[in-house]
């Protein structure tokens, strides 16, 4: 009996059918690898561009574009649009689009930049970036490591300079400030800003280094500003600036407003000082006017029995003039903070508001004094 030897034609068949199933699927795969690495790199080509026209907005060399209207990322882009090109050249065309939108009320713009192409399959492919462009011209983008020159304010008791540094903290982030005048109110400061916040009631015999939050009651929000300083004596001859120590007459403190609404005063009358506290409404953050010391019993004039109110004055920044709110000037202007040692000088009305002493004369240029001097603010 002779045995068979080799394979059959079916089973060769069979074999050869394995075979090419397997090499359909390793072509597919192959097929599937060079698409997902074409589209990575043409999404990465994509997120270039984007960025680039976005970094263009922020160089603003577009940035003034219509809100709405589209535009292409650059001129060369721009001029193969118009000659019927779709895009860049590449294996893929790339259309690049841009909507600038404004936002009514804000110092910016939004971008919004669109990256669309097909892939080898002819699917639509798209990358959307989107950035704010604030109105800030691009020379001062490194602004932020500049040292500035100014000197911060010093915390006084952890919290706001701006806060008087009697008003008592309230452990809850806030601080309370009674003047001894008004019995019947407390003002409420923000100990990070120093901004005053609410008025409140509280009881006349509760003193401000007693106060606590159940002694406030009644409290009402508020966005208003404060205005604080002192008013001292010297009506020796001639008055000194440096050293008033005489005994305080009575008086109360006014401000008449030219931006800005309900302004109210309050008094503490000491031994040889009346410190004031001015609060007002401001308008849009900012209020303008005149403060003036009004006599109680005493007279305003430029004889000898009569007085002459001197405003402790400064040049602080140096340029020659009293122009800003911080430097005591006769009429504040668009204050938007509170201010604090805006103080004043009571001298006999036959003598003359004592100056600084001079240190230095710098050519034609202002005096420097080595002390704060006064100018005449009333009559």
């Amino acid at each position: 009996m002779r045995h068979q030897r080799g394979a059959s034609l079916i089973e060769a068949l069979v074999a050869f059918l394995v075979l090419s199933l397997g090499l359909v699927g390793m072509a597919r795969l192959q097929n599937h690898l060079r698409l997902n690495a074409d589209v990575a790199r043409q999404r990465s080509e994509a997120v270039r561009l984007a960025q680039e026209d976005i970094e263009s907005l922020r160089a603003f060399a577009a940035v003034s574009t219509a809100p709405g209207v589209h535009a292409y990322a650059d001129i060369a882009a721009a001029n193969r649009i118009e000659n019927g090109d779709t895009g860049f050249h590449s294996n893929a065309s790339y259309d690049i689009a841009r909507v600038v939108a404004v936002d009514d009320g804000l110092d910016h713009k939004t971008a919004t930049v669109t990256v669309s192409w097909s892939d080898r399959s002819g699917e639509l492919r798209q990358v959307l970036l989107q950035s704010v462009i604030a109105a800030l011209h691009p020379a001062l983008s490194g602004a932020l490591t500049v040292q500035s020159a100014v000197q911060p304010l010093k915390r006084v008791f952890g919290r706001s300079a701006l806060i008087p540094p009697t008003a008592k903290d309230l452990g809850n982030g806030s601080s309370a400030f009674k003047p001894a005048a008004a019995a019947g109110i407390a003002f409420v400061f923000d100990n990070g800003t120093g901004e005053l916040t609410s008025r409140c009631n509280v009881a006349a015999a509760v003193q401000t280094q007693d106060l606590t939050l159940a002694h406030l009651t009644d409290c009402t929000a508020t966005g208003g500003l404060m205005l604080s300083g002192a008013v001292r004596f010297s009506l020796g001859t001639p008055p000194d600036a440096a050293d008033p120590n005489d005994l305080a007459l009575p008086l109360s403190v006014a401000l008449s407003l030219s931006v800005g609404t309900d302004p109210s005063c309050t008094t503490e009358p000491k031994e040889r000082v009346v410190a004031y506290h001015c609060v007002m409404t401001p308008v849009q953050g900012r209020w303008s006017g005149r403060s003036t010391v009004v006599p109680d019993g005493w007279a305003l004039g430029s004889s000898a029995d009569e007085y002459k109110v001197c405003r402790y004055s400064a040049d602080q920044d140096g340029n020659g003039t009293v122009d800003r709110n911080a430097e005591h000037p006769d009429i504040y202007d668009e204050v938007d903070a509170t201010l604090m040692q805006q103080n004043f000088l009571i001298i006999r009305g036959d003598q003359a508001c004592p100056a600084g002493t001079p240190i230095k004369v710098d050519g034609d240029g202002p005096q420097v004094y080595a002390d704060l001097g006064t100018v005449q603010h009333q009559p």
